[in-house]
């Protein structure tokens, strides 16, 4: 009896081990794990600058006033390449840091340095003498094709306010650091590359918008704009110069914007670059500077709109972060990059008072003017996780 007792159990074991299997459900041996997707709202006082971070490869959602000194920051955290920078807007407070690179180095483009190129990785060294800025950006190493219909390298990028071509940006380039005046200086080393360069059609800050596109034409930085429906930073599946950010086995997170619709012309907070990203059962909503009426408009075309992570729009301003907008994305944590003591009074008091009703508790809410920076871990297998810098 006891015989056929455990060969019953034997069958019964092998029964469930073949199903499991079926399933998909066994771990090969030696099998390694997932890295998670490290996201950083870095404290850069009143402006915004979100660092991704997938298994060393890193990316930026705008970066900061140019007086925060960015760049300093990623170079302290070993950061010296970025596959892309999204600005979301023509903000200096968003998008100054970018300017920082005139007077760091940088770039993926070519400069001629004493006869020759200097590689590092796949970006080349620029230092020794001005960059060609009179080169057509299509003379530059071929980008990776991008989803969603982004335009070619060597097209400028569209709503560029009087710009016709990347290629008639002067010499003289961008701010240095403080807002000073300043050139993409020869014999400059260079600290953080960027390979490629993402704005949206924002039709207002015409100073800024201008001094970053000299910026990146100067250091060769290939320049798209996006709208609704384009995803970014997908690898180009052919080989050379892949520029995605992946996991160690393979995954990729996915970036989709969501805001603006190509139809809409729109100058300033309005016209921010809403991206998404998914990474498994993790995802964040990066939202730039939305109004509550670009919010309403946004729900109207993304009704079922969530995320676990929510970056709060506008610095938690009063024109921004309507109750529905919350309640909608209904995230398990939200993040306000402010600076301390700001003049604006962000984020007001009734702001944080609706997230606490959201996020059912005060401690998934985050503030870089009281806290720094804040770090979190998107896992796809768990979803996200709060960190610390």
């Amino acid at each position: 009896m006891r015989y056929f007792f455990l060969q019953a159990k034997m069958l019964a074991f092998v029964a469930i081990f073949a199903l499991v299997a079926s399933c998909g459900f066994v771990i090969e041996e030696g099998a390694p794990e997932p890295s998670p997707l490290r996201v950083t709202f870095l404290n850069v006082g009143q402006g915004l600058a979100v660092l991704l971070d997938c298994g060393g490869r890193f990316a930026m959602y705008d970066m900061g006033p140019d007086s925060a000194g960015v760049i300093d920051s990623l170079v302290a955290r070993g950061v010296d390449t970025l596959e892309w920078v999204v600005v979301s807007h023509n903000h200096r407070d968003h998008a100054g840091g970018f300017m920082e690179l005139a007077g760091r180095g940088g770039g993926s483009g070519s400069a001629r340095v004493e006869g020759s190129l200097s590689r590092a990785g796949d970006g080349l060294f620029l230092g020794g003498t001005v960059p060609r800025v009179g080169d057509s950006l299509s003379r530059v190493r071929r980008a990776p094709r991008i989803g969603g219909g982004l335009s070619r390298v060597g097209d400028a990028p569209r709503d560029v306010g009087g710009l016709s071509r990347v290629g008639d940006a002067p010499r003289d380039v961008g701010l240095a650091r403080g807002g000073s005046a300043g050139v993409v200086r020869a014999g400059t080393a260079p600290r953080v590359y960027v390979r490629r360069l993402y704005v949206g059609p924002d039709t207002s800050g015409g100073f800024i918008r201008d001094s970053v596109l000299r910026v990146a034409r100067g250091f060769g930085i290939p320049v798209d704009t996006l709208v609704r429906g384009m995803s970014l930073g997908q690898s180009s599946g052919d080989g050379e110069g892949s520029r995605g950010l992946s996991s160690n086995i393979g995954d990729a997170p996915g970036f989709d914007v969501l805001w603006p619709p190509d139809y809409v012309r729109e100058g300033g907070n309005p016209a921010s670059v809403v991206v998404r990203v998914e990474f498994g059962a993790a995802s964040l909503l990066l939202t730039g500077d939305l109004d509550s009426v670009g919010e309403r408009r946004l729900l109207e075309l993304s009704p079922t709109l969530s995320a676990g992570l929510l970056q709060v729009p506008h610095h938690g301003s009063a024109g921004s972060s309507s109750l529905r907008f919350i309640s909608r994305v209904a995230p398990d944590y939200a993040v306000v990059s402010v600076g301390a003591g700001n003049a604006y009074g962000h984020p007001r008091e009734d702001v944080v008072r609706k997230y606490a009703y959201v996020l059912g508790d005060t401690a998934r809410f985050f503030r870089t003017d009281l806290q720094g920076s804040v770090a979190f871990e998107m896992w796809p297998d768990i979803g996200v996780v709060a960190g610390s810098d």
